[in-house]
């Protein structure tokens, strides 16, 4: 090392220190009295993707995944989709599996692939991959084709899990990490339903029919063996992208909101079936995480898939109920279904600009202005 190198590490060190401690001198600080849109914005990576909330900690799959969501339903948003999905491409590992998580440093990008309490596989992030090349196919039908190879291996291995028309994972690598399970969830199977759908067209785009037939074939069965279970089940949001993927007849969307008599929608209707909770959540306070806490994306995407399908007296309802919302200076990822605030508890606190809400609220809110115009 040269002396003139020496004598520029301690200045470098010293900006490093100081950005990290004071990053408001560095940066446009995220604030609460930003809008909604401008938060949102603040939270976003110039290279792909969304950090969770405020803090600028993680950008996590599945929550860029609904951001993403949301924000197809307002308006077109194919860059964006574009360079998220060429972020997880890159970051595929060699078994085949996508990242769940980025985290972003000075000079290098930690990938995150495996759950935080137990350190499990994160099976929904190849699948939320899949469906994003898919969004891709009519503007960008290029990056398809630049993409397939790393389809194919993010559908081989999500392969490894299917077995009896059913995805199988561990406990803690779902959305619903409180949830003790017998090793598959609707919500994961519902999810990849719409995967092997959009392989499916994937491989049609490709002109390659013979993968195309086998999509095909195993679509059907997955949807003959879980098509029912949205019948029996109480859990929400697995019945609200099954309305809003058509996995279901016209008359399901009446009947199921009919059983949303609640202010607020929450995770689980009432009924007979307990849920079985993992002993590491009833250590850390959040046994209820998943059960009867408020998720408002959940509401707001209920909002956006009624408005679509042309039920505006249930859009409208809806939007009444949640229209406190907007009303305050950020939104949170869960609140107390009790007090109606943001939950703040030893082990856990609800996440302050909470990106995918934030997306959601955006989005209903200008589906419900249009219709009311």
């Amino acid at each position: 090392m040269s002396c003139f190198e020496c004598m520029l590490t301690v200045p470098i060190l010293l900006l490093r220190f100081l950005v990290w401690s004071f990053p408001c001198f560095f940066k446009l600080e995220y604030t609460e009295k930003h809008p909604f849109d401008v938060q949102l914005q603040l939270v976003s990576s110039a290279k792909g993707g969304w950090y969770t909330g405020h803090k600028i900690e993680k950008i996590m799959t599945r929550d860029t995944f609904l951001v993403l969501f949301a924000k197809r339903m307002r308006h077109k948003c194919t860059d964006e989709v574009e360079k998220f999905a060429f972020r997880l491409a890159e970051g595929m590992n060699a078994k085949g599996q996508i990242p769940c998580g980025f985290s972003e440093g000075w000079y290098s990008t930690t990938r995150y692939y495996l759950s935080d309490v137990k350190k499990e596989p994160v099976l929904d992030s190849n699948i939320f991959f899949l469906i994003m090349v898919w969004w891709l196919h009519a503007a960008r039908p290029q990056s398809v084709k630049k993409l397939y190879l790393h389809c194919q291996r993010a559908y081989q291995w999500l392969s490894l899990y299917v077995c009896n028309d059913t995805i199988h994972e561990p406990i803690d690598a779902s959305w619903e990490t409180t949830r003790h399970h017998s090793g598959h969830l609707l919500l994961t199977n519902i999810y990849m339903i719409q995967a092997i759908r959009s392989m499916e067209l994937i491989h049609m785009t490709q002109k390659n029919v013979i993968e195309q037939a086998v999509c095909v074939a195993k679509h059907t069965k997955f949807m003959q063996k879980w098509q029912s279970e949205l019948y029996r089940t109480q859990e929400v949001w697995p019945r609200m992208l099954a309305v809003h993927w058509n996995m279901t007849p016209d008359t399901f969307l009446i009947s199921f909101n009919q059983e949303l008599q609640y202010v607020h929608i929450p995770l689980r209707t009432a009924g007979p079936i307990v849920d079985h909770i993992t002993y590491h959540s009833r250590v850390r306070g959040i046994a209820d995480l998943h059960t009867t806490t408020i998720w408002p994306f959940i509401g707001f995407f209920w909002i956006i898939v009624t408005a679509k399908r042309l039920k505006m007296d249930i859009a409208n309802s809806w939007w009444t109920s949640y229209l406190e919302f907007g009303h305050r200076r950020t939104l949170y990822d869960v609140y107390s279904s009790e007090t109606g605030l943001p939950i703040r508890r030893a082990f856990f606190k609800a996440t302050a600009g909470h990106a995918a809400t934030i997306s959601m609220y955006l989005s209903a809110k200008q589906i419900i202005s249009r219709q009311q115009v």
